[in-house]
């Protein structure tokens, strides 16, 4: 007879199974599991936004709308594709509802062949999820498209430093290799100096920057496998559905459409 335990319960039972029975540590050296009443270093209260925020939903959303989705699953129109950036939260700009947007974020709002993330959210989000429209929607101000624009920092980089740089390295060569009038002139701005800083919120070229990785997102997108396959109806479960650039401004809220669409 199989002992069926609550999930909580499971899964607190299993980790103490694991760090009971684990005969090599399984945290780097230096670094210690706390429980919460040994976790001194943090302060409880930086929670107090969240948890008051969650309270505040809880109050405002529809009790019947979240039993729905809770029963019959979600059906998202949209697929949105936008940046990490904590002044881009997709459900707040568009207050949308819960069960509206199927959400993929990353740094400077990428697609990326070589990403199994978000290439299994677009592949979740065609085929089984039926979402009629993909939103790629960069911001003006992004910190990862500005990095693209300033000189690397000095070798040798540390696994961090890496990481950000090997996945901004892409839009280095939109920046480099732009024909856009106002990217180009950043470009001759730049030109001859040793330490490139960071472009300012308001400079053309970096807006301009903005849009053009936006722009190239969306062509990465669309000539994908996954999108070309649908497009094709190779697995017989396509639909159609379309793929969108925007850009929002972080300093007044708007939402700005490119005009880039593509679909089948």
């Amino acid at each position: 007879m199989m002992l069926r335990l609550p999930s909580p319960l499971f899964f607190l039972w299993a980790s103490t199974l694991v760090l009971l029975s684990s005969s090599r540590p399984l945290l780097p050296p230096g670094v210690k599991l706390l429980v919460r009443n040994q976790a001194t270093t943090f302060n409880s209260s930086d929670f107090d936004v969240l948890l008051q925020g969650n309270q505040a939903f809880r109050n405002d959303v529809d009790p019947q709308l979240l039993k729905d989705l809770a029963e019959h699953g979600q059906e998202p129109p949209f697929l949105f594709i936008g940046c990490s950036d904590s002044r881009v939260s997709e459900g707040t700009v568009f207050s949308a509802q819960p069960g509206t947007l199927f959400t993929e974020r990353n740094i400077a709002n990428r697609f990326s062949p070589d990403d199994l993330n978000v290439r299994s959210a677009v592949a979740y989000g065609v085929e089984d999820l039926h979402v009629r429209h993909i939103i790629v929607m960069g911001h003006y101000g992004c910190g990862g498209v500005a990095a693209s624009v300033a000189s690397p920092p000095p070798l040798p980089w540390d696994s961090a430093t890496t990481a950000v740089q090997q996945w901004i390295a892409p839009i280095r060569t939109v920046y480099q290799t732009s024909q856009r009038e106002e990217v180009a002139a950043l470009r001759r701005e730049n030109e001859g100096k040793t330490n490139v800083p960071a472009p300012t919120l308001h400079n053309p070229g970096f807006r301009a920057l903005v849009e053009e990785n936006v722009k190239n997102t969306v062509q990465a997108l669309a000539s994908d496998s996954i999108v070309v396959e649908s497009y094709l109806n190779t697995t017989g479960k396509s639909h159609p559905f379309y793929i969108h650039g925007w850009v929002y401004d972080i300093e007044n809220g708007e939402v700005k459409d490119l005009g880039i669409s593509v679909g089948p």
